[in-house]
């Protein structure tokens, strides 16, 4: 039979009123996790994994869980720590809804990072926190549109990583947990071993403890010459290295056009639209200047970021409009509110694309 809670002042030696938690789901996954009396972390990561059973955590519960995390007197230390930095990520990222694992390929991944946030045991990466790590990969399982480099220059593993995380989330997690674990990983058949400098770095807010994990692993372990070891390094991506990783992810049909120095042309706005319509991936080498109105109209000379393709290149008259992932942005328009742009201007600053089939 389970313990009935309290409807006074304490529960488990809470500090605040029980009659605060106005979630019945937050109060019914307590009520199970303390059938013994004891609050093990364990038991605290269980209770997320029920919150998520039906496919949402919203934000009442995550507020319900800050509160059981700052008014316990019992709860583990560590266990306090996941559950606040729950929230900050959820506040970070409150436009983009509440966690939501529907899928099948999500659940899947969504049990091995429980599994992984369960564990102990040393890490390869010493300057970053498990249970860190498990939530930002739990939260990009759940919604890819959250991947942000902030100010690494990564923008190329991060558009390659931002499609894995939507087309196999699991090889996503155990990518993020085996790089964590043994310091080395597999996306398919590439291999990714970052280097001792890149594993030693503790990257500074606003970049995750996750992204840096996989990002900047991705980054250091393609460099034949110098690490990928801090922000402040130009991590500049090759195009024939997207390609690679994507062949080597297991994406088809691979497709690619490298034209870092020479703008393409708006006739293959055709090609690219129909790849699209067939459900490729599809990554742009671009200017960044193609993202910032006061600078659309500048001349640029070769390519210098990558975006992800999130709309096909739409043009009525002679105006052009398109959404691209970037920065942890789903949907960045281009050219921008209350601007406009050509055709021909969006084309003088795109240099190259590679389209892949997903699995």
């Amino acid at each position: 039979m389970l313990p009935v809670l309290p409807s006074g002042r304490h529960f488990f030696h809470m500090a605040i009123d029980w009659k605060d938690i106005h979630s019945r789901k937050v109060r019914d996954a307590f009520r199970v996790a303390l059938a013994d009396k004891e609050l093990t972390h364990e038991e605290v990561v269980d209770v997320i994994k029920e919150l998520l059973s039906d496919g949402e955590l919203d934000g009442m519960e995550v507020n319900d869980l800050q509160k059981v995390a700052k008014g316990s007197a019992t709860m583990p230390v560590r266990s306090k720590n996941m559950l606040l930095y729950l929230g900050q990520q959820a506040f970070m990222h409150k436009a983009r809804g509440p966690i939501g694992i529907y899928t099948d390929r999500q659940k899947f991944a969504a049990k091995q990072l429980f599994d992984f946030l369960k564990r102990t045991g040393a890490s390869r990466f010493p300057m970053l926190d498990r249970d860190q790590v498990g939530i930002d990969l739990l939260y990009r399982v759940a919604n890819p549109n959250v991947i942000n480099q902030g100010p690494a220059t990564i923008c190329g593993p991060v558009g390659f990583l931002y499609g894995v995380a939507f087309d196999t989330p699991a090889n996503y997690a155990q990518f993020g947990i085996d790089l964590f674990e043994r310091g080395k990983a597999k996306l398919g058949r590439y291999k990714v071993t970052p280097g001792h400098d890149c594993r030693h770095y503790l990257p500074p807010f606003p970049i995750t403890h996750g992204e840096w994990l996989t990002g900047a692993s991705l980054r250091d372990s393609a460099n034949s010459f110098f690490d990928y070891d801090t922000v402040l390094r130009d991590g500049g991506t090759k195009f024939s290295e997207v390609v690679r990783w994507m062949k080597g992810a297991g994406y088809s049909d691979i497709q690619a056009s490298d034209g870092r120095k020479q703008s393409r042309n708006t006739s293959e706005f055709t090609l690219i639209n129909g790849l699209y319509s067939r459900g490729y991936r599809i990554i742009l080498l671009i200017h960044s200047m193609l993202l910032n109105p006061a600078k659309q109209a500048d001349k640029s000379s070769a390519g210098n970021h990558y975006v992800v393709l999130r709309s096909p290149i739409e043009v009525i008259g002679n105006q052009v409009k398109v959404a691209v992932y970037t920065w942890g942005t789903g949907q960045w328009i281009i050219p921008g509110p209350n601007t406009s742009m050509s055709p021909v201007g969006f084309a003088q600053h795109w240099y190259g694309y590679i389209a892949g089939k997903p699995f």
